[in-house]
């Protein structure tokens, strides 16, 4: 009788487990990674952003005009969707899905005054994507965007000067809403009205800064086949400056300097045939020096030419045909049998019965319950 119970017992903690991790793996989904990853937007109405501007003294500077660009959207339950316009930006679509981890998403907006470095604007400027909506700070340093979809957005700031100083203020993406915990409840709140204040930086107006193009060659054995001369392009806040075509007459360098704080970004628009460039930044301070490494791309091996046709040979007299094998007679259809089996030792593999699989769990349960019965019947004697 205790033998009876024990074997009760482990089939019933058997069955307890496995209902338990079955509601387990159905309550806690391996993609949600925090426990507020799952919270409810109101995505029926609408948000605001509040951006003020400050100078390096923590003065409120009116008059600096702001952009602001749609990355992506958001739905109730908290999931970010990039937009058609950011799209390409974004090797990884679910980047911002990381369960609201902000210090991350700065990856895509590194300021170091040069364009190079910011991935969202050099998208912008190349694909010339027009703002959501437009700002100039009034006198408290505030421009504030109302009735803004729900997502996130990317804020762009123009350069000011004030009192001898250009100001420049840094790029960055923030959320509309964005969740905010309360350190003393350890409560998380949805705020979709925030308030956010650039970095800035400041720059003498009338000191210089010093720029450089250099070009160089990654093409040892095919020297030869260099281009006479290559053009960039020259942008400066976004605007072309100038057009320069480097050559060996110049040493494949142009060098120009400008008063004041600006951001560069140079663009190879002629590199010669069968050579890519790529672009590498050098920063000291607000200098900068480009340089374009151009490679040469060996052409691929053409195709094999084809071999003649080789000429036909004479045909040969018919040859007598062989008498008809005979023919296996027509076997009858017996559950599904096999037909036109191969000899095996001479003689033909007897027909094969088809396998049915779905009685199985039926015969399966049948015999549990007629074991059952037994076990019940035995006892009742004893």
């Amino acid at each position: 009788m205790k033998s009876r119970k024990k074997i009760i017992n482990k089939i019933s903690f058997i069955l307890m487990v496995f209902a338990l991790t079955f509601l387990i793996s159905g309550i806690f989904p391996g993609n949600v990674s925090k426990a507020y990853a799952s919270a409810n937007i109101d995505i029926s109405r609408k948000g605001s952003l509040t951006v003020t501007h400050y100078s390096v003294d923590d003065e409120i500077i009116p008059g600096v005009t702001s952009h602001i660009y749609l990355v992506a959207t958001i739905d109730e339950n908290g999931q970010y969707t990039i937009t058609e316009d950011f799209k390409d930006c974004f090797s990884d679509l679910n980047f911002f899905n990381n369960g609201y981890d902000y210090d991350s998403w700065k990856s895509c907006v590194m300021y170091d005054d040069s364009i190079d470095s910011d991935n969202l604007l050099k998208h912008i400027l190349s694909n010339h994507i027009k703002e959501y909506a437009e700002g100039v700070s009034d006198s408290k340093g505030q421009t504030i965007y109302n009735n803004l979809t729900l997502g996130i957005y990317y804020v762009l700031s123009d350069k000011i000067d004030k009192d001898g100083y250009t100001y420049s203020f840094a790029n960055f993406v923030y959320p509309v809403p964005i969740l905010e915990k309360d350190e003393s409840t350890s409560e998380f709140s949805i705020n979709y009205n925030p308030f956010v204040s650039p970095k800035k930086t400041s720059f003498e107006s009338d000191k210089l800064v010093h720029c450089s193009v250099l070009k160089r060659w990654n093409d040892q054995g095919y020297e030869y086949l260099r281009p006479s001369y290559v053009v960039f392009n020259i942008y400066c806040d976004g605007d072309l400056m100038e057009t320069v075509t480097l050559s060996p007459e110049n040493n494949w360098y142009y060098e120009w300097q400008k008063a004041g704080l600006y951001t560069f970004y140079v663009e190879e628009v002629y590199a010669g045939d069968g050579y890519t460039g790529e672009i590498t930044v050098y920063q000291d301070g607000h200098d900068a020096q480009f340089v374009c490494t151009n490679t040469y791309n060996l052409p691929e091996t053409p195709d094999e030419p084809t071999t003649p046709d080789t000429p036909t040979t004479p045909s040969t007299p018919d040859t007598p045909t062989t008498p008809d094998t005979p023919t296996t007679p027509d076997l009858p259809e017996v559950l599904g049998a096999i037909r036109d089996l191969p000899k095996v030792l001479g003689a033909r593999r007897l027909p094969q019965t088809g396998l049915l699989w779905w009685p199985l769990p039926i015969l399966v349960i049948a015999g549990v319950l007629l074991i059952i019965k037994g076990i019940r019947k035995n006892q009742s004697k004893k």
